[in-house]
């Protein structure tokens, strides 16, 4: 029989939840502190940009 990935798994029961995606948890903080670094790369050029003298 078929069984529905994640079913049996509750949401926000933490690394339960995580390993029923199938990936492992230290993929899961590696993707986080990646996006986490992208989102300051990109709001520190915006606000540098903004804070420019237009020449």
């Amino acid at each position: 029989m078929y069984k529905v990935p994640g079913t049996g798994v509750a949401a926000g029961t933490g690394v339960g939840s995580l390993a029923a995606t199938g990936a492992g948890v230290t993929w899961w903080v590696v993707a986080a502190v990646v996006l986490l670094l992208a989102g300051v790369f990109l709001t520190h050029a915006a606000r540098r940009r903004r804070m420019r003298p237009d020449a």
